[in-house]
């Protein structure tokens, strides 16, 4: 009898199962972020040209990481969410002495009685880059496996789950007797020739998985919701390949099916909001890249309303993201002598850039068309990718930064 008992409770830690939702409240509160590229200063501090490098980026923060964390963790112990969401890529490029200085932040949130799950990005796993900067070379660093993420982030939704896929990183969290969350692992923590496969897609194993919980959520009358990194449908006509999950449309109508109302997505960097057959894809951008913003969702059986919520740290971070932006872009514009002409299109480009990142370009389209620049860049053919990338951008007509749903 012993041995049975034993054995029980073996099998019930495993599977991190809990009989019981995280809230017994009708509405719910949660906030949601993403791509938090958390690097450990120790792995850089001795490096002069780290940060001038974070310049020639994609615009993320990076060493001012603790900073936005002790503004983020200031503003969640004040709004006092039900669960604090974190759709993927936690890490820099996956040292685990970052993620381990990471959980140790996040600690904080639940140290003050809040909930935080977390579901890993392409960036957390088995990543082949992941390295230290020291003062003459690059440091060997000791990578995160599928094991370490599960053990280093334990207390970040995996104790709270209902219930575990025993082949990936998924997990269900039942929110309250109407919600379910299912956190999806959209990584494969696989290489693919000589790079990391950024790609996402759910295996076989994991897709079963989906489709019994799904099952399973309906037949407790309760409604699902979905979290992963990848996002489930295209954000932008020109940027998309490695963003959207593999099989999207195959994930989308199997959702639908089951009536999901929206998910939560990451990776892409930018805010944004798309639908695809009746399920809204609401992309948190990266919460290192300007305005520094999260998502709060206010939740009840009636519907869901989503705003964004922006952070100030010492830095200003929209002159910061249009630095980065024009740093990446002058090398397109060799074609153009003129410096005077040159600064008028990185101007364009870079404004344009920083709005739509924040997913609010939408509201400032005149202003994008009447700067100078921006009638340079559409006579120009020399420009034929500025042209694309800025018509891709202008193409939104709503801001990305709010929704409100009714359920039926």
């Amino acid at each position: 009898m012993k041995k049975i008992i034993y054995f029980i409770l073996i099998c019930l830690f495993l599977s991190g199962c809990t009989s019981q939702p995280l809230s017994k409240n009708d509405k719910l509160k949660l906030i949601v972020a993403s791509d938090l590229h958390y690097f450990l200063k120790d792995y850089y501090q001795d490096c002069e040209w780290f940060e001038e490098s974070m310049l020639y980026g994609d615009g993320k923060m990076v060493t001012y990481a603790d900073e936005i964390l002790d503004v983020f963790i200031s503003d969640i112990k004040k709004e006092k969410p039900d669960l604090v969401i974190l759709t993927g890529d936690l890490s820099f490029n996956g040292e685990k002495g970052s993620h381990q200085g990471l959980a140790n932040r996040l600690k904080e949130i639940t140290d003050a009685g809040i909930n935080v799950a977390v579901i890993p990005g392409n960036h957390d796993v088995d990543n082949i880059f992941a390295k230290g900067y020291g003062k003459d070379d690059y440091m060997d660093v000791e990578k995160t496996n599928a094991d370490d993420f599960l053990s280093i982030y334990h207390d970040m939704g995996y104790n709270l789950a209902i219930e575990r896929h025993s082949e990936s990183l998924s997990y269900r969290l039942d929110l309250n007797q109407q919600f379910s969350l299912l956190m999806m692992d959209s990584t494969a923590h696989q290489l693919t020739g000589q790079e990391l496969d950024v790609g996402g897609f759910f295996t076989d194993s994991t897709m079963k998985w989906l489709g019994e919980q799904l099952e399973n959520i309906k037949s407790q009358n309760k409604t699902p919701l979905m979290a992963l990194h990848h996002n489930l449908t295209d954000h932008n006509d020109l940027l998309n390949k490695n963003y959207t999950i593999k099989d999207h449309q195959k994930i989308a109508d199997l959702l639908q099916s089951y009536q999901v109302p929206f998910v939560l997505s990451g990776h892409i960097h930018c805010q944004n909001i798309k639908k695809i057959n009746d399920i809204y894809d609401i992309a948190s951008s990266s919460l290192l890249d300007a305005p520094l913003q999260y998502g709060i969702i206010e939740l009840d059986t009636q519907g869901m309303s989503y705003q964004t919520q922006s952070l100030k740290i010492s830095k200003d971070a929209d002159e910061y993201f249009e630095q980065v932006t024009k740093n990446r872009f002058i090398e397109r514009l060799e074609s153009i002598t003129d410096q005077n002409t040159k600064e008028s299109v990185l101007d364009v480009i870079a404004r344009a850039n920083r709005y739509y990142f924040a997913g609010t370009i939408s509201e400032h389209k005149d202003e994008i068309m009447k700067m100078p620049g921006y009638a340079i860049i559409n006579k120009e053919d020399k420009l034929k990718f500025s042209q694309e990338y800025l018509a891709s951008m202008l193409i939104e007509e709503v801001t990305s930064q709010k929704l409100s749903i009714k359920f039926s």
